[in-house]
């Protein structure tokens, strides 16, 4: 590009200061560069530069890294699993044998799972125990209940299979001592990485 003598700085100071500008200018673009790779058809795949993101073939993006905080995922928004905060709503056990409280079944997608329980009986002198079946096997000791609202994480447990083989995790209960309930719900629980 030819450019007239008028437009060129008419002093050394200008002249610093047009370079100072275009290294600013080239050090912002390459702070934006993308490393782009595309479908057979032209549509971006995958993207990276900032941050990464990748896209479905509709061209949303799908998982992305939340590169403004620099921790996490900006995407997909994760759900975060409630349960009802008064006791006396969770479902329980009177049973001696432990009994099915709630079930998950899912498909393996990650190695390991976790579960976390509330749980708590509904009067002074009951006690109980709590614990967690993957496909019908105990995964850890299970856990005693008394009268006061606790919450154990049992976990990360494997989960047994190849990837996308279902699985059967339960929470069981049973009444140990006293003439109430033990209840417990499920507050969280997640597939994790190893």
């Amino acid at each position: 590009m030819t450019r007239r003598l008028d437009q060129l700085p008419s002093v050394p100071s200008d002249l610093w200061r047009t370079v100072k500008r275009l290294e600013r200018i080239v050090s912002e673009r390459a702070a934006q560069l993308l490393t782009v790779l595309r479908r057979g058809d032209g549509s971006s795949a995958f993207a990276f530069g900032p941050g990464w993101t990748w896209y479905d073939v509709g061209g949303m993006p799908v998982l992305a890294e939340d590169y403004v905080s620099g921790q996490g995922l900006a995407l997909p928004y994760l759900a975060m699993p409630s349960a009802p905060a008064r006791y006396t709503d969770w479902p329980g056990s009177t049973s001696a044998t432990f009994e099915d409280i709630h079930r998950i079944s899912t498909y393996k997608q990650q190695p390991f799972g976790f579960v976390i329980i509330g749980h708590t009986s509904d009067a002074g002198p009951t006690t109980g125990e709590v614990q967690v079946t993957v496909n019908g096997t105990a995964v850890a000791a299970a856990t005693s209940v008394t009268f006061s609202q606790t919450a154990t994480t049992v976990g990360p447990f494997t989960l047994p299979g190849a990837v996308r083989d279902q699985v059967d995790i339960r929470v069981q209960a049973r009444r140990t001592a006293g003439a109430g309930s033990v209840k417990c719900t499920i507050l969280a629980a997640s597939q994790i990485q190893s």
